[in-house]
């Protein structure tokens, strides 16, 4: 399959996620629900065939696995901050319990129950994480990052796994953190706290004083070297897949421009 035929059926599946997201009240409060494209294309890959386009129940599927991570996200930015209007607070807790509907009609939809099993040990494990992160239980660098990657993989490596894609898991799991670690370090750049570098701050913190900025950003560098590293080895001693599957693999790697581009910002920062 060519990367433009692949990225012609991820085009349909994201307009499929976009239309069903669509709440006009909504939206006129609140910022549209980010679609994470990268998401589509590695929850897609399962369903890799060169012969077909992919069909009605798969693209459900992966809506599904989708509408489920937009949801936790959504309530994620659920502020107590006074900046923030009570309205706008109550309506992205809403725009959540609206987004977390349509994970559960769509995967009643599919008839699944073995997902339905599957993507809720997902939702467990990240709740716990979040919790802990949230309460700066994390003792180190390491135990957080490890938070991180639990959060951001729970839910495709689940999807993988039920689906009995178990080989792409370590590679999935390692791109996901580090697509993480990317946001992290823009956040960062731009001075917005988030419940990953707030948990970074207190485990680096050794006075009253708040942490410098640059050793934050030094450790999520340190993050970003150790698993990119993870994911050549990977590449290199195990090839997942079909070869067009590996190729596909490769295109959505996050190296290259993002880091270099982030790293860009904050030297001129």
């Amino acid at each position: 399959m060519k990367f433009t035929d692949y990225n012609h059926q991820a085009n349909i599946i994201h307009q499929y996620i976009e239309d069903q997201l669509h709440h006009s009240y909504l939206k006129e409060y609140i910022d549209q629900p980010h679609i994470d494209r990268k998401r589509i294309n590695y929850l897609l890959l399962p369903f890799l065939n060169e012969q077909r386009m992919v069909t009605q129940q798969e693209m459900k599927w992966i809506s599904t696995a989708m509408f489920l991570h937009i949801a936790l996200e959504t309530h994620e930015k659920v502020t107590i901050s006074e900046r923030d209007s009570l309205k706008e607070r109550q309506l992205t807790v809403l725009a959540g319990v609206y987004f977390s509907s349509l994970y559960y009609r769509t995967l009643a939809e599919t008839g699944d129950l073995g997902l339905i099993e599957a993507l809720s040990n997902a939702i467990k494990k990240i709740n716990e994480c979040k919790i802990s992160m949230y309460n700066e239980e994390c003792s180190s660098v390491d135990e957080l990052t490890e938070y991180i990657r639990i959060i951001e993989t729970s839910i495709p490596a689940h999807f993988y796994e039920f689906f009995n894609q178990k080989d792409w898991i370590p590679l999935l799991s390692d791109t996901f953190l580090y697509n993480r670690l990317i946001q992290e370090r823009l956040a960062l750049i731009n001075s917005k706290e988030t419940i990953f570098t707030g948990a970074l701050a207190s485990i680096l913190r050794e006075s009253e004083e708040p942490v410098d900025r640059s050793l934050l950003l030094s450790a999520v560098d340190h993050a970003m070297d150790k698993v990119q590293k993870d994911i050549e080895v990977q590449l290199h001693e195990k090839k997942p897949g079909t070869p067009a599957a590996r190729e596909l693999f490769m295109e959505f790697l996050p190296f290259n421009e993002s880091i270099a581009t982030t790293k860009l910002y904050a030297e001129e920062g």
